[in-house]
């Protein structure tokens, strides 16, 4: 028969048991990378910690609500009007491939002016979705709509942030004030399909010509894309930082 276990027994199992279970300070998400206000290298740290986000960017992160960038949806867009020229442009369900895959080439922080300024190039980006375009483009009448894919390399971004600490209830947290972003354009090509209902040799023409002065014909479409990237990576931004603490994130 077993033999009945002394108090002892029972209290140095009670006591093995409670010591095994004790959960350790719990260090910040896998995908933070904390920097430390007063390094002397935080331009650097910060870099890294960007870059760190990259490959949970891409699949989302689901525990703060934060949405996958690949593929970004980015919707329907008034690219230009006939105001601004003659012709208008509009993306309907525009979605971007390859944002996630950014390169931080220059980067400053300042904790002390409360800002951050990034420049980083997008090596390849793919965009599709469908167009409806109706005017004059390079002195050609360009009339259409259908769908259309675009590749682009090396586009340069550069992105200014500036915020401030608030307070919440005796605890401080970031607050994004200002979420700038220029795009700067490469190279690449464009294919509008169904230009003039179809007509291929009328459409073979438009393409070949925009594709034969594509900087020229993105730098005049790209303002009121970068505008909507602004916006979906402005709420990516929040998302992540109203998580955290401005303690947590920079520690002294």
């Amino acid at each position: 028969p077993m033999r009945p276990l002394c108090v002892s027994r029972i209290i140095q199992i009670i006591y093995f048991r409670s010591t095994i279970t004790i959960i350790p300070f719990k260090p910040l998400a896998e995908y933070i990378k904390i920097c430390h206000r007063n390094d002397p290298e935080l331009s650097k740290c910060v870099k890294q910690s960007v870059h760190n986000l990259r490959p949970y960017l891409g699949k989302g992160i689901k525990e703060i609500n934060v949405p996958a960038l690949e593929p970004l949806y980015i919707g329907d867009l008034n690219i230009l009007d006939a105001s601004s020229g003659g012709i208008t442009v509009k993306a309907k369900k525009l979605t971007v491939y390859g944002a996630s895959n950014f390169e931080i080439t220059k980067m400053r922080a300042s904790i002390q002016n409360k800002r951050f300024d990034f420049e980083l190039v997008l090596p390849h980006l793919q965009g599709e979705g469908q167009y409806d375009i109706n005017g004059n483009i390079l002195a050609l009448p360009i009339k259409g709509s259908g769908p259309f894919v675009g590749n682009f390399t090396n586009f340069v971004a550069y992105v200014r942030i500036t915020y401030d600490v608030k307070n919440v209830n005796d605890i401080d947290y970031f607050d994004i004030k200002e979420f700038a972003l220029k795009i700067r354009t490469g190279k690449g090509r464009l294919r509008l399909e169904n230009l003039f209902n179809g007509d291929k040799v009328l459409g073979d023409v438009i393409n070949q010509t925009i594709n034969e002065n594509f900087e020229l014909f993105t730098n005049e479409v790209i303002a009121p894309i970068a505008r909507a990237l602004e916006v979906k990576f402005l709420a990516i931004a929040t998302k992540i930082l109203e998580n955290f603490t401005y303690n947590e994130l920079f520690p002294v």
